[in-house]
């Protein structure tokens, strides 16, 4: 071969060169998650990784002031509390979660955490509010969230928090009033009424029924029970089909709707260069109206004039519908020489602001305003009402 051209120079790699240089090739293609050959790779911790992570946090719960009565397991006998093995029926405290950790029984730092939200829900289970052991237990917990979160984020998952939701529940007669703690209930919880309602009705029965147009039942009032709405259900978990982590539903803003195929979590996306099908249910999507419109255009164009050019902000009218302001008969009474008509008719509509970050339309601000045009008679005519308005406070 000539010696003084690199042209013509060949370069001959082994098998092992080539077969590296193969997969690096592959690594570095972008996998179309739709992809039925996508790869599997389960996450495994070794004793190494969870006994370095974890075993700082155990000695930071211990050394708090807070943790006095979760360092050992509840003795019964000696606290002279009978009840407790019938109410907490899987006990759990910071020296068994050390035992575990030493022993290697964790095999994921997720199984750690719900131990600690175990041992945290027994006490908060057991103990009334006001009691000294469940501020303690209040503490105690958000001392380990902020010393777990950053860990788990570290490994891979979303989170060490417990998303719990009570379930909303409204009241009978003025839907309203929020009937949540505790409420007069009948027929399985089927009908409910606030405190303020039930005392309001001054008879002896009251009437209910599933169709107004029907003729309603009596029902004697002393039928009615007093019941405490602490029905509660914890934010969905779901797993990564590559990797098999964890993670809330609510933190991976995942729906079964949009992602059919199933989660891959934000750490495998990053890992292993995959390509996640596209949302196509997005606010820039949603029908724009003149209205709509003209106000992003104004809001975008004050950003720009602020210099902020991280994303844009979608306006858009949500719902829009026709409507009557009827007129209660005490104001009526008293503008008389203002108010005339009995009804008021006024269009109302709900204006929402979307702002993209980190990928995800986000809604900051929202509106509901009733327009009166200038067909409606006066006090009224041509007049725009602001009746809600909400934002969040950073923008």
């Amino acid at each position: 071969f000539p010696t003084n051209s690199t042209s013509t120079v060949v370069m001959i790699e082994s098998d092992s060169q080539l077969s590296t240089s193969n997969i690096m090739k592959s690594i570095m293609e972008q996998i179309d998650a739709s992809n039925k050959q996508l790869l599997k790779h389960p996450v495994q911790f070794t004793y190494e990784d969870l006994h370095t992570r974890l075993e700082p946090i155990i000695h930071k719960m211990i050394d708090s002031e807070y943790s006095v009565l979760f360092r050992q397991p509840v003795d019964p006998v000696a606290l002279n509390i009978p009840d407790y093995p019938t109410i907490i029926k899987n006990p759990m405290d910071i020296s068994t979660m050390h035992n575990k950790l030493l022993c290697g029984e964790y095999k994921n730092p997720l199984q750690f955490c719900d131990d600690a939200w175990l041992m945290f829900n027994n006490a908060w289970l057991f103990n009334r509010r006001s009691s000294r052991a469940y501020k303690m237990c209040t503490q105690l917990s958000q001392l380990f969230v902020e010393s777990i979160d950053p860990v788990l984020k570290e490994l891979g998952y979303c989170c060490g928090q417990q998303y719990i939701y009570i379930y909303h529940l409204l009241c009978y007669v003025m839907e309203s009033n929020n009937a949540a703690k505790s409420h007069f209930n009948l027929s399985n919880d089927v009908y409910r009424f606030c405190f303020t309602c039930f005392n309001s009705i001054k008879t002896e029965s009251i009437f209910i029924g599933d169709d107004p147009t029907q003729t309603l039942v009596e029902i004697p009032k002393k039928l009615f029970l007093l019941a405490i709405n602490d029905k509660e259900k914890p934010e969905i978990m779901i797993d990564c089909i590559v990797c098999t982590r964890r993670w809330h539903q609510v933190c991976a803003l995942n729906l079964d709707q949009i992602w059919s195929k199933g989660f891959i979590c934000n750490t495998c996306v990053c890992q292993y260069n995959i390509k996640r099908k596209k949302n196509c249910y997005i606010a820039q999507k949603l029908i724009a109206t003149d209205l709509s419109s003209r106000l992003e255009q104004r809001v975008n164009k004050f950003l720009h004039d602020k210099d902020c050019y991280d994303s844009r902000v979608t306006i858009r009218v949500l719902a829009s519908s026709d409507k009557q302001c009827k007129v209660k008969p005490q104001l009526k009474k008293y503008y008389s020489n203002q108010i005339v008509y009995d009804n008021y008719p006024y269009r109302t509509k709900a204006i929402f602001a979307f702002q993209e970050i980190e990928g995800v339309d986000v809604i900051f601000f929202g509106m509901y305003v009733q327009e009166y045009d200038e067909y409606c008679p006066p006090p009224n005519t041509r007049r725009v009402y602001i009746s809600h308005l909400d934002t969040v406070p950073f923008f």
